[in-house]
């Protein structure tokens, strides 16, 4: 699964679950009435505290997490173009003359 196929599917589930006003406990709603399945991409956002499991089958979404973690992925994108650029620098500094 390519990166940006995960971060598009990621921002999906936070909008159903903002869409359906499941940002709290008390509004926390089953998976199946949001058209969502318990994959890998869930299930590691859950890990990450972004869904909430509120007991019986119910889910919400806790907003500070996910804006965390939003803010977390792009700096992990953001350092690696910086290290992509870095590293491009160097090639084009040094050439092919280390691999000589």
């Amino acid at each position: 699964m390519s990166g940006e196929y995960i971060v598009i599917i990621q921002n999906k589930y936070m909008r159903t679950f903002r869409k359906a006003g499941a940002t709290d406990r008390s509004r926390a709603k089953p998976l199946a009435d949001l058209g969502i399945r318990a994959r890998g991409i869930f299930r590691r956002m859950v890990d990450k505290g972004v869904f909430v499991d509120a007991g019986g089958g119910l889910y919400y979404m806790n907003e500070d997490a996910a804006h965390e973690f939003v803010v977390l992925r792009r700096k992990r994108a953001l350092y690696a173009l910086v290290l992509t650029l870095i590293a491009a620098l160097f090639i084009w500094i040094f050439g092919g003359k280390l691999f000589r």
